[in-house]
């Protein structure tokens, strides 16, 4: 694998069984997936509600078996249990589920003594990251008493927390308002500008749009499309361009 490449899927699969014997039945969540990130490389992934977005990533991250296929991450084979490449790697989940007790610094330097950073390391992350969202004022504040939208901002500062090199972001827009949402599109160009390699699933086609180096359409599991961000623009913008591959699979 070259030394660029941060991460390669190959025949990525999960499917899921339900009932037993002769009233089994199998369904397949995603189909045979094969893509691959490069350093520096901002990746989108879109696709209607159901069509294996979230089951992708959480494979990737380990949280779910494949089924089949592979996946390997700073050039060596993935899989759950496997611990080493999880200290490069940041991921914000679809939903958040943050505990309500802690303080934003609570929480902060608890992850990072998770990663085993030295304190005075804490500290200046902690820091950098207040500044980058812009809740220094808020750091004292109780997350159970943080809007959806602040507790979003924690969701992504935790992911951050590590330095990752490869980043995962499901749905990262949920509950921010424009202005944050633009905030959030300068920390994704600050973040690709330092080499991280980030892929992106959300269904805010406009801001994929604007930060993606690089698209992907999955529908029932399988890339229906996948390409520079400038192939997906040619007969209009991002949203004509998915709906047009969507419903035409519908047909």
């Amino acid at each position: 694998m070259s030394s660029s490449v941060v991460l390669k899927v190959s025949g990525l699969s999960k499917y899921f069984v339900s009932g037993f014997l002769w009233g089994a039945q199998k369904t397949i969540a995603v189909d045979h997936l094969d893509f691959s990130l490069s350093r520096g490389e901002i990746f989108g992934l879109l696709g209607p509600n159901g069509a294996g977005k979230t089951t992708t990533l959480n494979m990737l991250v380990g949280i779910m078996k494949p089924s089949s296929g592979s996946i390997d991450i700073f050039g060596e084979p993935f899989f759950i249990g496997k611990i080493s490449p999880l200290a490069r790697i940041g991921y914000v989940p679809e939903s958040t589920s943050l505990p309500g007790y802690f303080t934003i610094l609570e929480l902060l330097d608890f992850y990072g003594q998770i990663f085993d950073m030295p304190a005075s390391l804490r500290f200046n992350r902690i820091k950098l990251l207040l500044e980058m969202v812009g809740l220094v004022k808020e750091r004292n504040c109780l997350i159970k008493n943080l809007s959806m939208g602040q507790r979003r901002l924690v969701d992504i500062m935790q992911a951050l927390i590590n330095d990752p090199d490869l980043i995962f972001l499901d749905e990262p827009t949920v509950y921010l308002d424009p202005v944050i949402i633009e905030r959030l599109r300068s920390i994704l160009m600050r973040l690709k500008s330092e080499g991280k390699t980030i892929l992106i699933s959300s269904h805010m086609l406009s801001e994929i749009e604007k930060v993606s180096d690089r698209v992907a359409i999955i529908d029932r599991g399988k890339f229906a499309k996948v390409g520079p961000k400038e192939d997906f623009l040619r007969s209009g913008t991002m949203e004509q361009e998915f709906l047009r591959i969507v419903k035409h699979a519908d047909n």
